[in-house]
């Protein structure tokens, strides 16, 4: 018999780096792949999260014939100042009744026992591809700090304005064509104030959020000014390339591009400017 029976063969340096290439090349070119899936999955996402909302504020008005307070101004001073906002009032319409039950509305949401409640972060009130902390700071003058849940949707004032109660019937230009809630990012610190983003509770500081926006007079994804007022409007954002999602005042949801133009923008933001606005 021959002692040199079918010996095996080894890769050579050469046949490795080869397959080692490939992997890194299948590897390169399946992980924008995947990427891209899971911000569809988050997309998708944010717009059920904002139907959902959408619909909780029309079960709203069907229950007290308005819709609710952008913010209610609570205490002498009438500033809006951790004023308690429309994603409160909207809790049982939420199922979230026990969290409505532990806020006592007749003080500012960051005092007392509602130092607790705000804290509760609610999945709705959050777009997964932000990166905000789950909590931000609330800083009301006389009190110490509280954190309160972050959260990423706005309400647009036409509808949800401080200390309003508007009705859908009032909103003449229809309303598929009237903007009721959008995205807000959060925006970290950038000239040492506190950061700008929301809380389902309503407005927590003059520099750390609103729950309701001016009208959208300002372009979508514009970023704030680093010495911008902490008064002035904040703009509608969001992580999503190109634009952000909107509930319309008909409950449907769309995309709007960054790229829109102003004037149209602003006309979206008026229940009854008369402006003429195709989608």
């Amino acid at each position: 018999m021959s002692a040199k029976a079918g010996s095996l063969r080894g890769f050579t340096l050469i046949e490795l780096l080869v397959v080692i290439s490939i992997i890194g090349i299948l590897i390169a070119l399946l992980l924008p792949a995947v990427q891209q899936a899971r911000e569809a999955a988050r997309r998708s996402e944010c717009q059920n999260r904002l139907k959902q909302l959408a619909l909780s504020l029309h079960n709203y008005h069907d229950i007290h014939r308005c819709l609710p307070s952008g913010s209610i101004v609570r205490g002498p001073s009438m500033t809006p100042l951790s004023g308690w906002g429309w994603g409160a009032m909207i809790l049982p319409a939420l199922e979230q009744g026990a969290l409505y039950a532990k806020c006592d509305f007749s003080t500012n949401n960051s005092v007392g026992p509602n130092r607790d409640a705000i804290r509760l972060g609610l999945a709705v009130m959050r777009c997964a591809s932000d990166t905000a902390p789950d909590t931000v700071d609330v800083e009301l003058p006389g009190h110490p700090s509280a954190p309160a849940a972050t959260g990423n949707y706005v309400g647009c004032e036409g509808f949800l304005s401080g200390l309003s109660s508007v009705r859908f019937g009032t909103a003449t230009d229809g309303l598929s064509m009237t903007l009721l809630l959008g995205e807000r990012n959060f925006s970290p610190s950038v000239n040492g104030t506190l950061p700008f983003t929301s809380s389902w509770c309503g407005i927590v500081t003059e520099s750390d959020g609103y729950v309701f926006t001016s009208r959208p007079h300002i372009a979508v994804n514009g970023e704030k000014p680093i010495n911008r007022s902490a008064t002035s409007p904040v703009n509608f954002s969001s992580r999503h390339a190109g634009g952000a999602y909107f509930a319309r005042g008909d409950g449907s949801v769309g995309f709007i591009s960054d790229s829109i133009d102003a004037a149209v923008f602003t006309a979206l933001g008026t229940p009854s400017g008369g402006e003429a606005v195709s989608h």
